[in-house]
C-alpha cells in the first residue's frame, strides 16, 4: 500500500498510489490508504507519479482519482495496468490526464524534476526515480533488484545511478524488503532454465502457478513452451488481465499460435499443454485453487500431471497456501515449488548485497529505507550506517520527515494515516469492520417479542442464532427467552410503550443471558411487534 507525499512550499506531489490486500476474511476486497491530508488540501496536489505496475504501487489510484482531479504519470507497462482498473471503477479515460513518461526522459511536475531510471523487478518497465527538489537530489529506488541476466536485457541502470551520485545525492529512498536475505535475489534468466528441465522432462500435462504481473517470467515461458512443443492455455482472470496489458505495449510477443482456450486445452493430448494459472497465495476461487480440489469448470488434474508453484509464499499465507499444496498431492500429480527446488522462482526484491550495492552506488548524504515492517526499516538502517552514511533516519507511516540543503533529515510531526476497507467497490467504516469481526467470535442472535394492544407480552418470546451454538441451542434459547421475558416484566410502562427504549431492553438482557449461558457475546437483534 505504497503512497508517499513530497512537499514543498509550491505543492505536493505523490509516488506510488496502490493498495494492500486483508489477512482476515471480513469481506473485505482491498484496503487503500486513507487521503484525508491530501483531500483538505486538495488544491495543493500537483499529481501522482508511479513508479511500476505492482497493485501495491497503482491499486488506490480508482480512489485517489475520484477525490482529485491531477495528472497521472508512469510509465506504459504501468499505466496501461491502471486504465484497465481505472476502466473496472467506471471512470472516463478521456478525462482523465494520464500522462506516459520514460526512462531517461526528464518531466516536471510543479517544482519537483523528475527522472525515470530503469531498474530491474518482478514486473516490466520497473522505474527508480531521481527527484529534483530545493533540498537537493532524492532517488527514490522504487521495487528494484540488480538482476544480471533479465529476460527482455534491460539491465539496472547502474552506470546512471553512479553519475547521480558522483553529482550529488541528497537523499536517498530504498526499498527495505529483503534486507534480512543474505547475497543477492537471484536471476530471471537462470529461474526459466531450471522451468525449462523441468517442463521439458514432464510426460504430462504441466501446470504453472506464478505471480502473473511477472512479465519477465511469462517471456520465458512463451520460448520453453515453443521449444517443448506445447501449448499455453492462461487460467485466472489476473494471469489473462497481465499478458493482455504487456501485449498491448510491446512487451510481450507470443506467437498468434501460442495461446489456446482452456476447452481446446482440456481436449488435447495432455504432454502438449502448459497451463499458466493465478492463485498462488490459495486465494478462494482461484484458477489454482479450484485446480487443487477438482472444482474448475473446463479442466482437471489427472495423476502424472505436474504442478510447478514458481513463486513464494506471503507471510501469513502459510496455512491456505500448504492446504491447496495438500490438495494438489492427493491428486497424484508431481509437485514441484520453491520449498522442494529453490530454483523455480527468484525474488523481485534487492537483497542484502544488492542493497548495499545501491546504497555505494548513489552515495546519499542521508538514508531513509522504504516498504517494509519497522524490523526491515531498522535493519536497512543499520546497513547504511555500516556502508558509511552519515545522516540515517526511520520513519514509520504518518511521520513527517523535514529535509533541507544543509539540515539532516528529522522528524517534523504526524498527518493523518490508515487505512480504509473496499469491498465490492464500496468503502466499509470502522463500524462495519467491527460488527464483522464480533460476527465472528460470537454470531449473531435475533430476538423478536410481541406486545399486545395493552403493552403485555403475546406469546413467549422468539430466539434463533447464527453461528452461536447448534447441538444445545434450543435449551439456551429457552433460557434467553425467559430472560428477556422476565426483563420486561419486571420493567416499567414507560419503557414497554417505547420501541426504541424496549429493544434496547430486550438487547441487554438477552446478551446477558447468552454470556451466562455460552460465554459468547453475540450481536443480537431486536424485532419488536405490536398487535
Amino acid at each position: 500500500m505504497n503512497c508517499l507525499a513530497l512537499e514543498q512550499q509550491e505543492g505536493i506531489v505523490l509516488v506510488d498510489c496502490g493498495v494492500t490486500f486483508p489477512s482476515t476474511d471480513l469481506g473485505v476486497d482491498v484496503y487503500h490508504p486513507r487521503f484525508d491530508y491530501l483531500i483538505a488540501r486538495a488544491e495543493r496536489v500537483l499529481g501522482v507519479v508511479i513508479t511500476h505496475g505492482h497493485e501495491d504501487h497503482i491499486g488506490a489510484l480508482p480512489y485517489l482519482l475520484g477525490a482529485l482531479d491531477v495528472p497521472v504519470y508512469g510509465p506504459p507497462h504501468a499505466l496501461e495496468l491502471a486504465r484497465g482498473r481505472l476502466v473496472e471503477r467506471g471512470f472516463d479515460l478521456a478525462e482523465l490526464d494520464l500522462v506516459t513518461v520514460h526512462v531517461g526522459n526528464r518531466f516536471e511536475v510543479g517544482p519537483f524534476g523528475f527522472e525515470p531510471i530503469r531498474v530491474t523487478h518482478s514486473i516490466a518497465d520497473a522505474t527508480a526515480l531521481a527527484i529534483r527538489t530545493a533540498a537537493g537530489v532524492v532517488i527514490h529506488t522504487g521495487d528494484f533488484k540488480l538482476d544480471p541476466s533479465p529476460p527482455d536485457g534491460e539491465l539496472t541502470d547502474e552506470l546512471r545511478l553512479m553519475e547521480l551520485g558522483e553529482e550529488g545525492v541528497r537523499l536517498l529512498l530504498s526499498d527495505s524488503t529483503n534486507v534480512d536475505s543474505l547475497g543477492t535475489s537471484g536471476s530471471e534468466r537462470d529461474v526459466g532454465d531450471a522451468l525449462g528441465e523441468i517442463i521439458a522432462r514432464a510426460r504430462g500435462r504441466v501446470v504453472l502457478g506464478l505471480f502473473a504481473s511477472n512479465v519477465q517470467r511469462l517471456r520465458l515461458l512463451g520460448e520453453i513452451a515453443e521449444r517443448t512443443g506445447r501449448r499455453i492455455c492462461l487460467l485466472g482472470r489476473s494471469v489473462i488481465n497481465h499478458v493482455r496489458a504487456a501485449e498491448a505495449v510491446g512487451r510481450l510477443r507470443w506467437p498468434s499460435d501460442l495461446q489456446v482456450a482452456p476447452d481446446v486445452a482440456a481436449s488435447m493430448a495432455r504432454e502438449r499443454v502448459l497451463v499458466i494459472a493465478s492463485g498462488t497465495q490459495a486465494e478462494r476461487m482461484s484458477a489454482l485453487t479450484r485446480l487443487a480440489n477438482g472444482t474448475h469448470p473446463v479442466l482437471r488434474l489427472d495423476p502424472g500431471d505436474t504442478v510447478i508453484l514458481s513463486s513464494r509464499i506471503i507471510p501469513g499465507n502459510d496455512r491456505p497456501v500448504f492446504d491447496m499444496m495438500a490438495d494438489l498431492l492427493r491428486a497424484g500429480v508431481e509437485l514441484i515449488s520453491r520449498i522442494t527446488d529453490r530454483r523455480v522462482h527468484a525474488s523481485g526484491h534487492a537483497h542484502r548485497d544488492e542493497q548495499r550495492r545501491m546504497i555505494e552506488l548513489t552515495r546519499p548524504r542521508a538514508f531513509v529505507p522504504l516498504h517494509g515492517t519497522l524490523h526491515h526499516l531498522v535493519r536497512h538502517a543499520e546497513l547504511a550506517r555500516e556502508v558509511g552514511v552519515g545522516e540515517v533516519l526511520v520513519a514509520e507511516n504518518g511521520e513527517v520527515i523535514e529535509l533541507t540543503a544543509a539540515a539532516a533529515p528529522a522528524k517534523a510531526g504526524r498527518v493523518p494515516v490508515g487505512k480504509v476497507a473496499v469491498a465490492g467497490g464500496d468503502e466499509l467504516s470502522e463500524d462495519v469492520l467491527r460488527e464483522r469481526a464480533q460476527l465472528g467470535r460470537g454470531g449473531v442472535a435475533c430476538v423478536s417479542v410481541v406486545f399486545d394492544d395493552h403493552g403485555a407480552i403475546s406469546g413467549e418470546p422468539q430466539v434463533v442464532s447464527r453461528g452461536v451454538l447448534e447441538p444445545s441451542f434450543a435449551a439456551v434459547a429457552r433460557k434467553v427467552s425467559l430472560a428477556v421475558a422476565r426483563a420486561v416484566v419486571d420493567g416499567d410502562a414507560r419503557t414497554r410503550a417505547d420501541d426504541d427504549a424496549v429493544a434496547d431492553l430486550i438487547r441487554l438482557a438477552a446478551r446477558r443471558a447468552f454470556e451466562a449461558h455460552t460465554g459468547r457475546r453475540p450481536i443480537v437483534l431486536v424485532a419488536v411487534s405490536r398487535l
